[in-house]
């Protein structure tokens, strides 16, 4: 495994500075002397055509120039000839670089040329870069300073990325009066090559961080970014400020979805679906940076308030109860240790009110009996100076009091100014965050509970999809959307749309159309009243605001009133609308039935994004709808519908009995397999969705199409790569039972812990190379629930008392360098020697070829004969691991 590809930026063992000079004034004179300065151990080598010598080291005209090897350019010179430099990187072998300078993208169309250049030269030199335009990189614990600011945080283990350098200017000025310590700061500016997700991607793995905040403002490349969040926030907590909370653009909607769906919306659900907490605010941000730069963790949502203020406590329990932070309830033995030594007028309850009197020794006392306490996982000790208030004195009896826990967090929150600076000095210096305000010290705490929250709902899985759902048909739904597109249409009339659902097995009240008043009345006799009657025109999306729609009709001779009267309704509305006629449904009864909205929109950052909310007139109004980026398993489409109010609407309801939440959750499976296989959809929404004992059926559907861009990537226009059911393999064993390979799903939790349960022990060894009886909840959400956009794992299968049984799995995880990968693969024992291992191992190699890696390498026990045999058959070469004699390095080349 080599190194990663951004590790030349961030470990470097010689710096070029281009551009360098001894003027203070100018960026390249300022990163040379902060390289010098800060105590960079490596080499920093200037380099200026102007200059013989900067400082006291040689300046060389060009890098190609450069005595010796250079590991990362920083370029800061005009704009116009930094495309050529990265060009002398190439030449020079020059893995990486920083492109300080600005005069690109940002400043239009000129900049953009420009900016396609540098990319361009970029690519043909084999040159990663941040930038352009931006203020550099920091890793202040091996002196690292590439950027131009006066002063560098001090050393720690958060770190910061931000595509506005003015942020970073502000937290590195925030880090030192408040301790807090930086492992990384990188400016991406225009993030014309590197991103956020190739520096999450870095992050996830990098020792010296232990979390990560984020300062975005727009996200370029969707599914790198979600495969970076994703990756980084399985080890790390991850908080997340997002600029531009209300810009919902100006694009007019065609259904309810788009107009109910605001990009914000769907940036919420994509730090939701990747496990992160979002700050809303620059304060919240400062406030996450203290809390975070404690390395203890929350391991639970559960807080303890100590305060000698009563009001300053119920400030604090207000803003608890508005963020979703419980107040911890005390154990009965907490509640008497500290009646022995509490007044007795103290609040018994939490918050812990010390009163105003309380000497600092109380304040110790009450913080180490809430740490000691297993019903608190963190606790916040409040301070208000009153007459007889020690602010030092107590702040260093709650700094003793931490020595009792090492894993709780412990928070404070002195209020005032002048008689409680010094105090607050000491927490900060001890590692104990201090906040002015109640609210921002509780908002600080949920970053911690919220992240601790997410992990544990990332670790749900799925059952096992049942055994008669049925395949959707793909083909003929694409077929659909074509000969609309075709014919110059985006919108699919209502016997279209149900067509396109009913591919995917979604149960539609059925729907025919009519031309003329006699053809109407042919249709209802048919289909049987009651029904209702509604006008066809692909270009009226919403045919009730134009009097086009009318339901309960009851007779033949109500038929041919309703359409003559739809018909002089829409063309007085909309005279230059194209008419066709109606549709014609049967009337689906109330009853117990209720009325939901399931919806698309595409997004133009994160793509498709699937909507759930209360559906029929009153959808606008009541606004009360969640969103959720597909692909979808059970478990996220149960959590997106308890995500809105009228998700209650399926419990019961006055004299209405509960309905199976689990028919919504298919029908959500179903649209969420549809936006997957057709990127065609644009715009969609079921409009209402009935439910009731009967199951559910969607009444009034409109979809609205694009074509599809072309791109040789499956599944582009996705932020998730959804299940790649190309990879798919049918094939028969010896004795002819069926064997089928394919990728790995969530699905599949319950089958792969069965597996590695049976393994034998040897088995176990060989592929874990340790003792292991079963998956840890952990272990079986890393193994089920994959990126297949950085790994993919290929599971054996036969049929075994009428269900799936695995008998085989081998996987590839892309390594750091981006360019090749590293397998696993075990056979249950009662299963070698049929050819098991060679077909996945076959498959396995075809899923690397298709995503572009090189290289396939793996390390197996020196005794594992076997597996060493079934390599050399497949063509790899093995050699001696030159660190444990015990293991042997395979490689193939793809």
């Amino acid at each position: 495994m080599g190194p990663h590809r951004l590790d030349s930026i961030f470990n470097p063992q010689a710096v070029a500075v281009v551009g360098a000079s001894d003027d203070p004034g100018s960026v390249g004179g300022r990163v040379f002397r902060n390289l010098v300065s800060d105590g960079f151990a490596g080499e920093v080598i200037p380099v200026n055509p102007k200059h013989a010598q900067v400082g006291d080291r040689k300046c060389y005209p060009s890098l190609t120039e450069v005595d010796g090897s250079v590991d990362l350019a920083v370029i800061a010179t005009p704009a116009r000839v930094a495309p050529d430099i990265i060009g002398e990187c190439g030449e020079k072998r020059i893995a990486s670089a920083v492109v300080l300078s600005a005069g690109f993208g940002e400043i239009g169309e000129a900049g953009r040329a420009l900016e396609t250049r540098l990319q361009d030269a970029a690519r043909r030199a084999d040159v990663r870069y941040i930038g352009p335009n931006c203020l550099g990189v920091m890793r202040p614990s091996i002196g690292l300073n590439a950027t131009f600011l006066d002063a560098a945080p001090p050393p720690g283990r958060l770190a910061l990325v931000s595509q506005s350098g003015a942020l970073c200017t502000a937290i590195a000025d925030f880090a030192a009066p408040h301790h807090i310590g930086f492992s990384t700061v990188v400016s991406l500016g225009n993030a014309v090559d590197t991103d956020f997700g190739d520096i999450l991607d870095y992050l996830a793995g990098d020792p010296l961080s232990d979390s990560i905040l984020l300062y975005v403002e727009g996200v370029k490349d969707a599914r790198a970014f979600m495969s970076g969040l994703r990756i980084a926030a399985r080890s790390k907590p991850v908080i997340v400020l997002k600029a531009g909370r209300h810009d919902r653009g100006s694009k007019a909607a065609s259904t309810h979805t788009g107009a109910l769906i605001g990009s914000d919306d769907v940036f919420d659900a994509a730090l939701e679906r990747a496990g992160v907490v979002r700050a809303m605010t620059f304060g919240q941000l400062f406030a996450a940076a203290e809390m975070l730069a404690d390395r203890r963790r929350a391991t639970g949502n559960r807080l303890a308030i100590v305060t000698n203020g009563g009001g300053a406590g119920v400030l604090a329990a207000d803003r608890a109860g508005d963020l979703g932070v419980e107040l911890a309830d005390l154990a009965p033995a907490t509640v008497a240790g500290l009646d022995e030594v509490l007044p007795p007028y103290w609040s018994h309850a939490n918050p812990v009110d010390i009163l105003g009197d309380a000497r600092p020794e109380v304040y110790g006392t009450a913080v180490t009996a809430c740490l000691a306490d297993r019903n608190v996982d963190g606790v916040l000790a409040m301070l208000t100076p009153q007459a007889m208030t020690e602010p030092k004195a107590a702040a260093e009896a709650i700094i003793a009091a931490t020595a009792t826990s090492h894993s709780k967090p412990v928070l404070a929150c002195f209020m005032g100014e002048q008689s409680v600076s010094e105090a607050r000095t000491l927490l900060s210096e001890n590692g104990i965050p201090d906040f002015t305000t109640p609210e921002r010290a509780v908002e600080a705490f949920s970053y911690l509970a919220r992240f601790r929250l997410n992990q544990r709902l990332l670790l749900q899985t799925p059952g096992p999809l049942s055994e008669d759902r049925r395949a959707p048909d793909v083909e003929g739904a694409r077929l659909i959307i074509e000969s609309v597109l075709s014919q110059g249409r985006t919108m699919l009339s209502d016997v279209e749309s149900k067509a396109v659902l009913s591919a995917f097995h979604i149960r539609c009240n059925p729907t025919r159309e009519a031309t003329d008043a006699t053809q109407a009345l042919v249709v209802a006799e048919t289909m049987g009243f009651p029904i209702a009657m509604k006008i066809s025109s692909p270009d009226i999306s919403h045919k009730s605001d134009v009097g086009g729609v009318r339901t309960n009709i009851t007779s033949a001779a109500d038929v041919r009133v309703a359409f003559n009267t739809l018909m002089e309704n829409v063309k007085a509305a909309r005279p230059e609308a194209e008419i066709r006629g109606v549709t014609i449904e049967p009337m689906v009864s109330g009853g117990d039935s209720r009325s939901f909205l399931v919806g698309v929109k595409n997004d133009q950052v994160f793509g498709p994004v699937v909507s759930f909310g209360a559906g029929g007139t009153m959808t606008e109004l009541l606004h009360d709808n969640a969103v959720a980026l597909p692909p979808l398993n059970r478990v996220l489409a149960g959590r997106l519908i308890d995500r809105t109010r009228i998700s209650r609407l399926l419990g019961p309801f006055r004299n209405m009995p509960a309905l199976d939440k689990a028919v919504v959750e298919d029908v959500l499976l179903g649209i969420s397999d549809m936006v997957c296989e057709l990127p065609h959809i644009d715009e969609m929404d079921i409009n209402p969705l009935f439910v009731d004992a009967e199951g559910a059926i969607a009444i009034d559907v409109r979809i609205k199409v694009r074509r599809p861009r072309t791109t040789p990537v499956p599944y582009a226009h996705m932020a998730i790569h959804p299940y790649p059911a190309d990879l798919v393999r049918r094939s028969f064993l010896p004795d002819g039972e069926e064997l089928v390979i394919r990728p790995i799903r969530p699905e599949d939790a319950e089958i792969e812990q069965e597996f590695v349960r049976s393994l034998s022990a040897e088995a176990k060894h060989f592929r874990f190379m340790q003792t292991l009886n079963e998956l840890s909840p952990e272990m079986l959400v890393r193994f089920t629930q994959i990126d297949y956009s950085r790994e993919m794992a290929l599971i054996a299968l036969v049929r075994e008392a009428g269900r799936e049984k695995e008998i085989g799995v081998a996987r590839y995880t892309i390594n750091p360098d981006g360019k090749t990968c590293e397998f696993a693969i075990v056979v249950g024992d009662a299963w070698q020697k049929h050819g098991i291992g060679s077909a996945l191992m076959k498959g396995l190699m075809e899923a690397a070829r298709g995503q572009g890696l090189r290289a396939i390498e793996g390390e197996i026990l020196a005794d594992n004969r076997p597996m060493l045999e079934l390599m050399e058959s497949l063509g790899f070469s093995a050699r001696p691991d030159p660190d444990d004699p015990r293991l042997r390095q395979v490689e193939c080349w793809l």
